[in-house]
């Protein structure tokens, strides 16, 4: 066994043949350590590039836990993950149609909510409430006994402000235009 079948070469005819595969050879070879010290010296900078990025990112990796853990333990995480859970109810239970028309209204529904939300409205809806739970199973009273009620101050106005409510439930207002909802 030769130099040449060990190295896998094809047969080499003269000294000459062999003297420019060996050139070749090293010309390669040369590229190679060329190759390898470029590579080196990227992995030198990378390390560096590292060594000098890692304090900040241990940094900002601290930071990030621990604000994650207020937000746990303030109950923030479980409330957003039911946020989800709530949107994904709301994503399966109505179209993008349904979706679309609730934008158009979303400013009169607010201002609904929050002419319901004032303090005197919920005050109103907790006694009505209480009145509703408390009421004793006698839902016929006599007419003597309305009559009688009517003598009391607090009778006449609510009535005074059932009456108000339902002069507002049968007032008909003109829908606008672009709050119209189409017909199906």
């Amino acid at each position: 066994m030769n130099v040449a079948d060990v190295m896998d070469l094809p047969e080499v005819r003269s000294d000459s043949e062999l003297l420019t595969e060996l050139r070749a050879m090293n010309e390669k070879l040369d590229r190679i350590d060329k190759a390898v010290t470029a590579m080196e010296y990227r992995i030198e900078g990378i390390e560096e590039l590292r060594e000098d990025l890692w304090p900040m990112v241990q940094g900002v990796s601290h930071a990030v836990t621990t604000r994650l853990h207020e937000l746990e333990q303030a109950g923030a995480i479980g409330f957003a993950r039911e946020g989800i859970n709530v949107l994904e109810r709301v994503a399966t239970s109505f179209t993008e149609e349904d979706v679309r028309l609730l934008g158009e209204n979303v400013v009169s529904i607010l201002r609904t909510v929050r002419n319901l939300t004032q303090p005197e409205i919920l005050g109103v809806a907790d006694r009505a409430a209480g009145a509703l739970k408390d009421t004793t199973g006698d839902t016929h009273p006599k007419k003597l006994g309305v009559v009688r009620a009517l003598r009391d101050p607090d009778v006449r106005r609510g009535m005074n402000l059932l009456l108000a409510v339902m002069k507002e439930l049968g007032h008909q207002e003109p829908v606008a235009a672009d709050t119209q909802t189409p017909t199906k």
